[in-house]
């Protein structure tokens, strides 16, 4: 691994070890070569702008494939009687930009990743503080192996309840719901669209073993989902879960 030349780095300081010890601390691992870690969090601004020969992109590389992996390996054996199509709505709730986003901020690496100073701690961009997340997940696959990685990733994005899982993908809570009880699946009744065509509202029905509700939203798809999460509250109390 090639160490960081600190020294040409004028005053940008080294990665403080209470900040490592927090990130370590939050993914669940603690490196054994620090200096990987120090790479995973060096975005190419900040080794174009001190002259470094490197930077986190191929670590962002690996994290990104290991992160596919392990999640998709994870969902196909978790849920047996999800199709492709559900499986890949389910794998991409998990680990698109916001949702990497949101765990990297937990773990303050928008503060602590060394980049240029064009760019501002507070307010990075979020896919460049969801890459660097997937960096450090490739530093952790380096690190320790393939079941440290796997180990980081299950507790930073699969550790969630069926539930808080599912509040964020309710249609497809509902159609795996149904499938696994041999249900009929459901279908969404449009009943409307309104308003000026730049910024119309939608109006669906969903009726489903005695239930039914309509709602009314900005976009089709944010509508189906509210009366899909009606629907299936409705069917948990009554059938159970």
């Amino acid at each position: 691994m090639t160490e960081f030349n600190f020294d040409a780095l004028r005053n940008k300081q080294r990665l403080d070890e209470h900040e490592i010890k927090f990130l370590e601390e939050g993914i669940g691992y603690t490196f054994e070569d620090k200096m990987i870690l120090e790479e995973a969090l060096c975005h190419s601004s900040f080794a174009k702008e001190y002259g470094l020969n490197y930077n986190n992109e191929r670590l962002e590389f690996l994290g990104d494939s290991v992160l596919e992996f392990v999640v998709t390996r994870t969902l196909f054996r978790t849920y047996p009687d999800a199709n492709e199509g559900e499986l890949t709505q389910m794998r991409s709730a998990l680990v698109k930009t916001d949702s990497l986003f949101k765990k990297a901020d937990s773990l303050r690496i928008p503060y602590i990743l060394l980049h240029g100073h064009a760019m501002r701690a507070g307010n990075l961009p979020k896919s460049v503080t969801a890459n660097a997340l997937e960096a450090v997940i490739g530093a952790v696959c380096l690190d320790g192996g393939m079941s440290a990685a796997e180990r980081v990733i299950k507790k930073l994005f699969l550790s969630d309840s069926e539930e808080q899982f599912f509040e964020r993908d309710p249609k497809t809570a509902l159609q795996l719901w149904l499938q696994a009880r041999g249900m009929p699946l459901p279908h969404y009744e449009l009943l409307k669209t309104e308003g000026p065509s730049h910024a119309p509202t939608f109006t669906v029905r969903l009726y489903m073993n005695g239930f039914e509700h309509v709602e009314t939203g900005k976009s089709r798809k944010s509508t189906e989902a509210k009366v899909a999460a009606l629907i299936l509250k409705d069917l948990r109390e009554k059938f159970g879960d």
